[in-house]
């Protein structure tokens, strides 16, 4: 199945899910290469591949979803055909006619 067949919400998140995945393994390769605190040494000591791969799939959850729903919420909410984003003029101010009321 082609990546255009599929429909524009579904590929929309599945690249950014990807890109999570991506960043997850980013992540884990600097817990491992850093080792704050001896966990990588410990991870690679005890448990090895499974355990690095379970780390990356976890946090590549975490970080997918973050992911999406950071982009989710940077759309622009323009339903309009053709998209992207178009000038919007600030707001002319409103001149609004107020009684004024005694003190007490």
């Amino acid at each position: 199945m082609s990546l255009r067949r599929i429909p524009p919400a579904v590929r929309f998140m599945i690249m950014h899910g990807l890109v999570g995945f991506g960043l997850s393994a980013a992540f884990v390769a600097a817990v491992l290469w850093a080792d704050p605190g001896g966990v990588g040494s410990l991870i690679l000591r005890v448990g090895g591949a499974p355990v690095v791969a379970m780390l990356w799939f976890f946090t590549g959850l975490t970080f997918g979803s973050v992911q999406i729903g950071t982009a989710v919420m940077l759309q622009d909410g323009n339903d309009r055909p053709g998209g992207g984003r178009r000038l919007r003029l600030p707001a002319a101010p409103v001149p609004v006619r107020v009684e004024a009321r005694a003190r007490r």
